[in-house]
């Protein structure tokens, strides 16, 4: 017989059942917001158990989805070597060195961009910048700059923080220095 609106039960797992469950499928449900401790299942899915434990399948091969690289957050995964299963890092010396790895084998330089900054407290200026390359990651400053690049501003050689380098639209670097800053701004979060 068939229900069309089957009735649904909360299924509490024990917790020998929790000790059993592969790691994936914890890490894929704190992933998608699902509580590994609970489900709901309808009536036709719940079969009758001798209250013996069963053994649950685990899994041999566990093939993530592919990146999708019109999706932004799974760019920023490509750069560390990520499945789609994976969380972003948290920006700190490791990951900054990392990326700016990335981005350096793949900006094409010079670049025109404007620069945005406050020079005094409410106050907001952009300027036009040609961004020259990338600063050398020896040390990261400890002050959440995150990487910084070189740009001349008229005359004046500058180092700037990426985060605040906004690139022309239709320039190649648009979409990297974009992934980059959202990633490092919101991991400071």
């Amino acid at each position: 017989m068939q229900y069309l609106n089957p009735p649904m039960y909360l299924i509490r797992w024990n917790q020998d059942t929790l000790n059993n469950v592969h790691p994936i499928f914890r890490k894929r449900c704190k992933r998608d917001g699902f509580d590994i401790e609970e489900m709901w299942l309808a009536e036709i899915d719940l079969e009758p158990g001798a209250g013996e434990p069963l053994e649950i399948e685990q899994p041999t091969t566990i093939v993530p989805k592919p990146l999708d690289m019109h999706d932004q957050d799974d760019r920023i995964r490509s750069v560390f070597g990520l499945t789609s299963d994976d969380p972003l890092p948290e920006s700190h010396d490791e990951s900054l060195r990392e990326y700016y790895k990335f981005l350096a084998g793949n900006l094409s330089f010079p670049f025109e961009a404007k620069y945005s900054f406050e020079p005094r407290t409410l106050e907001s200026k952009t300027c036009a910048i040609t961004v020259l390359g990338l600063v050398d990651p020896v040390n990261f400053p400890g002050d959440d700059h995150g990487i910084l690049c070189k740009a001349r501003r008229d005359n004046d050689a500058i180092e700037v923080p990426l985060t605040k380098v906004e690139v022309n639209s239709g320039n190649a670097n648009q979409r990297l220095i974009e992934d980059y800053s959202c990633w490092v701004v919101n991991s400071w979060w």
